[in-house]
């Protein structure tokens, strides 16, 4: 159980992008040329498809990054405004351009990313202390860690003296440790194996290498660690309990955006009021289900489907 008053709104900060998506029977060796006809534009950024979702899966939610002046920043704005995003305080620095991710898909819907931050580096611990009437008790503060760490680690820190829930999604795995008073700010944590082992040295192959990744993350001072697993499912440490997860079987064509729905759900469904364990199996039903779909912001599943899907394995 966790002892917080949500108020069903949560606050988003992360990266805006434009996906540059091709589909191709492999993924490129080095010095190799892949052709395909399979070519599409979606938006994109860790940041906005977890707001995206959260707003999706009924939260209230607000989106604070920076954009550019470019045509892909407002093509980006309005496709996150037509979703329930509120838009309102993203920053636009007209003489940046939005971040660009070139994801290369393969036939059995694993991906190969290359990322250029454009706008989304130049948001400042400054430009969040300029905002801070954004951290409102009772929100939940939804990260991940596709922009400046220092940002990041300014924003854990006021939402912690707001009383503010925080959630991490630690995409991508920052590249040194996590300063010392930043682990107890952080409600909720969530790796998947790769990011894991980045934090905490240990190399995931099974469930039980997760849960002793659990106990580094733990000790690290984390209060409620979860690691995904991909096709294993998932493994949390909840009130001190090892739960685990089972894993989904569904029909994956773009693993894209799978986390970054995964974390949107789990944040929208805790600032609804739903339990952590509930929250949880209907993170995994949402991650799983967007990989049968492609696209990062496209494939996200409606509420209705994800109980549906939950339903029917239950």
């Amino acid at each position: 159980m966790i002892d917080f008053k949500f108020n069903g709104e949560i606050l988003c900060i992360g990266s805006i992008n434009m996906d540059l998506v091709m589909v191709m029977d492999h993924l490129p060796e080095p010095g190799e040329t892949v052709v395909t006809d399979n070519f599409n534009t979606y938006p994109g950024g860790k940041g906005g498809n977890q707001a995206v979702t959260a707003a999706v899966q009924g939260a209230k939610v607000t989106m604070f990054s920076k954009l550019g002046g470019d045509g892909f920043s407002k093509e980006l704005l309005e496709k996150m405004a037509s979703r329930g995003v509120d838009t309102s305080r993203i920053l636009i620095d007209r003489e940046k351009t939005a971040g660009i991710a070139i994801i290369r898909v393969d036939s059995k819907g694993q991906n190969s990313i290359s990322f250029t931050p454009g706008s989304n580096a130049f948001l400042t611990p400054g430009d969040v202390l300029e905002n801070s009437d954004l951290f409102v008790p009772g929100r939940i503060l939804l990260l991940t860690m596709e922009i400046n760490l220092e940002t990041i680690y300014h924003a854990i820190r006021l939402a912690g003296q707001r009383g503010m829930f925080v959630i991490v999604d630690p995409a991508p795995a920052p590249s040194r440790p996590f300063p010392a008073d930043i682990p107890p700010l952080v409600d909720v944590i969530k790796p998947n194996e790769s990011e894991a082992r980045a934090i905490t040295g240990v190399e995931i192959k099974n469930k039980a290498d997760a849960k002793v990744a659990i106990e580094r993350l733990k000790k690290m001072g984390f209060k409620l660690p979860v690691i995904t697993l991909g096709d294993k499912g998932l493994v949390a440490c909840i009130e001190d309990r090892i739960v685990e997860f089972p894993p989904l079987s569904v029909e994956c064509i773009d693993t894209t955006a799978a986390g970054d729905v995964f974390s949107g759900t789990l944040a929208a469904s805790l600032a609804q009021g739903c339990s952590i364990e509930r929250s949880l199996e209907l993170a995994n039903c949402a991650g799983a289900l967007s990989t049968t779909i492609a696209g990062a912001q496209t494939s996200i599943p409606s509420p209705e489907r994800v109980r549906q899907f939950m339903d029917k394995r239950m």
